[in-house]
């Protein structure tokens, strides 16, 4: 299996793809709306917390949004995904409503953590969305704990964790990994590497992007090396080792992204990067655009209905979540304990 080559640390060499051909045309079609419903949820995030309207921090995703499409498009809604702080596009590709999400961010009771989680702690469990995790890699144990529980039950469930690079440096990646291939745990950890874990660059402590994935093959758990720019070659690769991880052992993969905005809303990333670094790095590598030229020689009304069909969703969405009413303060201390309340929830 080849994979287009990663994008370098600079971003002067923009992507280049084939044509799509008439056998994925409907796939394409497809990827190409999840991923403009993740950009545009983003772009509203984003615009909300400037008018004050939304409160706490918030980690766009902004050019990242091929990794969680297409990862998640090799999935069963009953596979169970485990996220980062920056995890509003896998929870959104794997099936979490949009207006939950923009209801949680509001603070909203209909939110889909009760309006109290906020922008990095949403889960789904409909969806098999388990959550995000504000500790860094702090989902990989959730995901590979609860693969290894639903293969105990006899099903071929599978669990995916996404971390970043920064995440690869953590301790409990490497345990987990260990103890996975010891217990025969089906999970898929998906490192997105951004090139930067929040200012210090990647290449410094793993070298180029795919050292990470070759650093993992060394411990004998199969991993490949992705380019997170192409939204089809990443769902191509995540088929195939989902396909090895539902028999039953764990596998990894590297996504080579780029992280378009700063960290956080309240980042200086001008301090440790060029300005327009993201700018320029999207005008010329932008997954949805690139995949909209790869789709260019057809007709384009299909995708003029696509993006007018995302933005009449999205508006609808956000005005329905903002009108919705704010948790009582008699709900304080619901769902903090396990209890029936949980359950319902659920």
């Amino acid at each position: 299996m080849s994979h287009i080559e990663s994008p370098p640390a600079t971003p002067a060499v923009p992507f280049t793809g084939l044509p799509i051909g008439a056998a994925e045309q409907d796939e394409a079609h497809d990827f190409y709306r999840r991923m403009s419903i993740v950009r545009a949820v983003e772009l509203e995030i984003e615009k909300m917390h400037r008018l004050g309207r939304m409160s706490g921090s918030f980690h766009s995703s902004m050019g990242q949004e091929a990794a969680a499409v297409g990862v998640c498009a090799a999935l069963r809604p009953a596979d169970l995904v485990t996220s980062t702080h920056r995890g509003h596009g896998h929870a959104l590709a794997k099936g979490v409503p949009i207006e939950g999400v923009f209801a949680e961010l509001f603070g909203r009771a209909s939110g889909v953590s009760g309006g109290r989680g906020g922008s990095m702690h949403l889960h789904h469990r409909p969806s098999g969305f388990l959550g995000e995790n504000a500790i860094v890699a702090g989902g990989v144990p959730w995901a590979a704990g609860a693969a290894w529980a639903r293969r105990r039950q006899g099903t071929d469930d599978i669990g995916v964790a996404f971390i970043g690079d920064g995440g690869f440096a953590q301790g409990v990646t490497h345990e987990t990994l260990l103890i996975s291939r010891f217990w025969n745990s089906p999970c898929l950890i998906v490192c997105e590497n951004n090139g930067l874990a929040h200012s210090m660059p990647s290449e410094r402590l793993f070298g180029p992007p795919g050292s990470i994935a070759r650093m993992v093959e060394a411990t004998g758990v199969r991993s490949l090396h992705v380019d997170g720019r192409d939204v089809m070659a990443v769902a191509e690769a995540a088929r195939e080792l989902v396909a090895e991880v539902r028999r039953g052992v764990p596998a990894f993969l590297e996504c080579s992204v780029f992280r378009v905005r700063p960290h956080s809303l309240s980042d200086p990333d001008y301090r440790y990067r060029p300005r327009r670094a993201g700018q320029d790095w999207l005008a010329l590598n932008d997954p949805i655009a690139n995949l909209r030229a790869r789709l260019a020689p057809l007709p384009a009304n299909r995708l003029a209905r696509i993006d007018a069909e995302v933005a009449e969703e999205i508006a609808g969405a956000l005005e329905r979540a903002e009108a919705a009413s704010r948790p009582p303060a008699s709900a304080a201390t619901s769902f903090v304990y396990s209890s029936p309340e949980l359950q319902n929830h659920a």
